[in-house]
């Protein structure tokens, strides 16, 4: 293996005076205040309050489980009647002959 001699020249390293201009500094801390700021108000509105919550639990509670449909037959109750009907007629033709 080689050996080399050791390197004289600098690495460019991070200088945060190069970085931002102080004016360029201080409207980037703005804008991210700002917008901090705004975050903070809108997780403020979307947290709902104590008495919504309560409305949503109770309107929540006080709906019905199965809505009923008012035009249309329940498909389950004719089912399950046209299969007691079948079973029955069935039976009869059974025992009739």
């Amino acid at each position: 293996m080689a050996v080399l001699p050791k390197h004289t020249d600098q690495n460019p390293r991070y200088d945060p005076d190069k970085d931002l201009t102080l004016d360029q500094l201080q409207r980037f801390t703005r804008a991210a205040n700002h917008a901090e700021q705004k975050r903070e108000e809108l997780r403020q509105i979307e947290e709902p309050s104590i008495v919504e919550v309560t409305r949503r639990a109770r309107r929540l509670a006080m709906r019905p489980l199965i809505k009923p449909k008012p035009d249309k037959p329940n498909t389950a109750r004719y089912a399950i009647w046209l299969v007691v009907f079948a079973i029955t007629g069935l039976w009869l033709m059974y025992m009739s002959a």
